[in-house]
């Protein structure tokens, strides 16, 4: 508990900075007539693409698990979104371990198990992000006026090179897996050879959870699947922007989302506030004129924001009431100590 209240402490620190950084210059009286003068209507198309993507977030796991064990939609829909709230809500990213801690089911599911599906997901996430930022920068440079920092297309660059080299690693690692598991207790033997051994058990685990990799059938779904998680999160951004008259186009929309998905995986405070807005901002000064962000961007980067988490935490609290989860063991998850959480916790 007390290293929860520390991280809090200093992902507050974080957040507050960001927070400042994000509002120096925001005129709030622009930002309230925005808000007033927005077509609320926008709402509802925004919230059926929240729903959609939302659906294709949770669903595509149950491809990653299947090479495991089956696991029925009706528990994986709950689990992932507390999972998904407790991402968005706690300090530092905490959350990432509530996921496959509700999920395991020893031992036919272990945590490692969960983690090792949760890097698959991340891998082809990174990977289908960096190739959006490459479309994202073009859309950008139609602009005549459009000034296009070269750190962006540079950090796609990266990006894709670092996530295709772990997914080739992710490949190796389950083609030798003995290999690959025995190199590790080696590694970590050399400061203690209990930890070497419960080390080594872990990365048998999420090897596992790599399994997806060599199944074309169900690799091809969960593509399908995370490409359209992706593309309706890019709809309800773009619907979202018309709702404040600003003419921002699709991928201009996949642009905003590409940055702030940059800026929200630097760890900071709950909600990810101040990460988002000085990323939002940002990135929406790559598509409109000054003028239009200075009279309606941070009215629609606040509904934005306030919007996303909205859903979440609505969907995860609803989520609470499902038998398949409780609040005491997704409270357990990022509680527990640290080496816990190291060895894999539920195993």
């Amino acid at each position: 508990m007390k290293k929860l209240l520390s991280r809090l402490l200093i992902s507050l620190v974080i957040g507050a900075g960001m927070v400042y950084l994000a509002t120096r210059k925001v005129d709030f009286s622009t930002t309230g007539e925005a808000l007033r003068q927005a077509d609320w209507s926008v709402m509802l198309p925004y919230f059926a693409a929240m729903a959609v993507q939302h659906f294709f977030r949770a669903w595509r796991w149950s491809f990653l698990l299947r090479p495991i064990e089956q696991v029925p939609l009706r528990r994986i829909m709950p689990v992932a979104s507390v999972g998904f709230l407790a991402i968005v809500s706690l300090p530092l990213r905490m959350g990432e371990f509530v996921r496959p801690y509700l999920i395991a089911d020893p031992p036919r599911i272990r945590m490692s198990h969960g983690l090792g599906t949760m890097a698959v997901e991340r891998v082809f996430d990174g990977l289908i992000l960096s190739l959006v930022t490459f479309v994202a920068v073009a859309e950008a440079k139609t602009r005549p006026d459009a000034v296009v920092p070269g750190w962006i297309l540079m950090a796609g660059l990266i990006a894709f090179g670092l996530f295709l080299g772990v997914l080739v690693a992710a490949v190796l690692a389950l083609w030798k897996k003995d290999g690959a598991v025995d190199l590790c207790r080696r590694l970590f033997s050399i400061i203690s050879p209990k930890l070497g051994d419960k080390l080594a058990g872990v990365a048998a685990g999420i090897v596992d959870g790599f399994k997806v990799l060599p199944n074309a059938r169900l690799l091809a779904w969960f593509i399908f699947a995370t490409l359209s998680y992706w593309f309706w999160n890019g709809v309800a951004i773009w619907q979202l922007a018309h709702g404040f008259g600003m003419d921002l186009s699709f991928w201009g929309g996949m642009g905003v989302l590409v940055i702030v998905g940059i800026g929200i995986m630097i760890p900071a405070g709950p909600a990810f506030a101040g990460n988002f807005e000085l990323f939002a901002a940002g990135a929406l000064g790559l598509y409109l004129s000054q003028d239009i962000i200075a009279l309606k961007g941070a009215a629609y980067i606040l509904t934005f924001h306030v919007t996303n988490f909205g859903w979440y935490a609505l969907i995860g609290f609803l989520a609470m009431f499902s038998s398949e989860v409780s609040f005491t063991r997704a409270w357990e998850a990022v509680t527990r100590d640290d080496d816990k959480q190291g060895s894999g916790g539920r195993e």
